[in-house]
């Protein structure tokens, strides 16, 4: 293709790489947006129920709820299977949350056991509920 002029040649090129750096970035933000943390494994958020279900490699985040100063949650049974295992809370909204990663090619049944402490004025105990969590990798 013959161009007439450089400028128009220059103008051309120019808007070809702009066209470009806006594809390459559409594509970096779709692939960022995805919420995985790595080997395509996901990030399975859930509530609490007795029986949640993931994928071989998923981390499953399941949201106890808000709890106050004085209030918290244990792990007072391991689960037997578990490459992370763990509570913590989130500064912004006071949610508890459990997190749960299957050792690497894990597939079956694993149980955490839990105790969610509630209703603690600071000055008395609150109350102990248990908890038994079975998470089924597939």
């Amino acid at each position: 293709m013959a161009y007439s002029s450089s400028k128009e040649y220059e103008l051309k090129l120019k808007t070809m790489k702009t066209k470009l750096i806006l594809l390459i970035s559409i594509v970096f933000l779709i692939a960022c947006s995805e919420k995985e943390n790595g080997n395509n494994a996901r990030i399975v958020e859930s509530e609490i129920q007795q029986e949640i279900q993931i994928n071989m490699g998923d981390t499953l985040r399941i949201d106890l709820g808000n709890f106050g100063d004085e209030e918290g949650a244990w792990i007072f049974e391991a689960p037997q299977f578990a490459k992370i295992s763990k509570i913590y809370r989130e500064l912004s909204s006071s949610t508890m949350i459990y997190e749960y990663s299957p050792f690497d090619h894990f597939i079956g049944r694993d149980t955490v056991g839990l105790i969610l402490n509630r209703g603690s004025d600071g000055a008395s105990q609150g109350i102990n509920d248990t908890t038994r969590i079975c998470i089924i990798t597939q």
